[in-house]
């Protein structure tokens, strides 16, 4: 059956991070380049289907839309990508549950698809019960076979795109029987310990908290009761980025939002993220988006002045 469907390229992270719908997502730039991304999205009554690409390394946050189940694979895995802290590879399936937290790790080229359940919508008490008990749980299946099932369904809709209609084919029954096939795999063994992606998500909430300062890795181990060792290890397990790199990073990307809102300048964007030497923030904002602070500026007020739809 068709669905109405769009299809949008980006250049901006946090637009293309808004495609997934319900999920509150957050991304970060993690490695150097400019960005081009794509999104397809169709956001059905009783099926969801997105499938993303981007050509940059992206940290990857968000949780399960409430009265939602939904499965994710990968169409094209060139890099290692991880969720939660567990490699995250083309035989895996990651069930998130509503409210589930994760924070994924997705490397260029990689193709991720997503098909989701709208619980209320679906007459299928099993499915419906099922998925009650995964409310606030992430789990990876490694099930290579599944996997296969689940990327052949994305491939049909993928094919059976129609940019005249904006529409692609769903096949409804199908997505819920594969849905309840994966709700009653056996997890995969996480690749990491609870208490590290714990870790992690602590240390990032006090970066968050203190983005305007640089905050030594040695202080941020103590507000979260860590050493610094132990620390580094969680952000290497779960991003594979260490805790300083990590922060600096945050403070980039928050100042390149600060740019694309047009109501900063270059020495308020960099002062706000705790970057206050601006020659050397000029050098890491280009070697890490591809671009000087003030061509982002200039390309925001041209924007302002000039809107265009967010995708172009």
């Amino acid at each position: 059956m068709r669905a109405a469907a769009v299809f949008q390229r980006y250049r901006s992270i946090d637009d293309q991070a808004e495609q997934l719908t319900g999920f509150d997502q957050s991304y970060q730039q993690l490695d150097r380049g400019s960005y081009r991304g794509a999104f397809l999205a169709c956001d059905d009554e009783e099926v969801g289907f997105f499938v993303e690409h981007t050509n940059r390394r992206l940290g990857q946050q968000g949780a399960g839309p409430d009265g939602m189940i939904s499965a994710v694979v990968l169409l094209s895995a060139p890099g290692h990508s991880l969720n939660n802290g567990s490699t995250f590879s083309m035989d895996d399936i990651v069930l998130v549950g509503s409210g589930g937290a994760y924070e994924a790790v997705i490397d260029a080229g990689v193709e991720p698809a997503v098909f989701s359940v709208p619980l209320g919508a679906t007459t299928a008490l099993p499915l419906r019960r099922l998925s009650d008990q995964q409310a606030g749980r992430v789990r990876r299946i490694a099930d290579p076979e599944l996997s296969r099932k689940f990327r052949a369904v994305a491939a049909n809709a993928l094919r059976s795109w129609d940019a005249a209609s904006q529409s692609v084919s769903v096949p409804r029954s199908v997505v819920h029987a594969l849905m309840l096939e994966v709700l009653t795999a056996p997890s995969a063994a996480d690749g990491s310990s609870h208490g590290s992606i714990q870790l992690y998500r602590a240390a990032r909430d006090v970066m968050v908290d203190a983005l305007t300062v640089s905050l030594p890795v040695p202080e941020v181990a103590s507000r979260v009761g860590s050493s610094r060792r132990t620390l580094e290890q969680a952000f290497d397990t779960c991003v594979s980025v260490s805790p300083a790199r990590f922060h600096k990073l945050l403070r980039l990307n928050n100042a390149r939002r600060l740019l694309e809102s047009g109501r900063h300048s270059v020495s308020r964007s960099a002062t706000s993220s705790g970057l206050h030497h601006l020659g050397r923030f000029s050098s890491d904002y280009h070697e890490l988006f591809g671009e000087l602070p003030s061509e982002t500026a200039l390309r925001a007020k041209v924007l302002i002045a000039d809107p265009a739809p967010a995708g172009v």
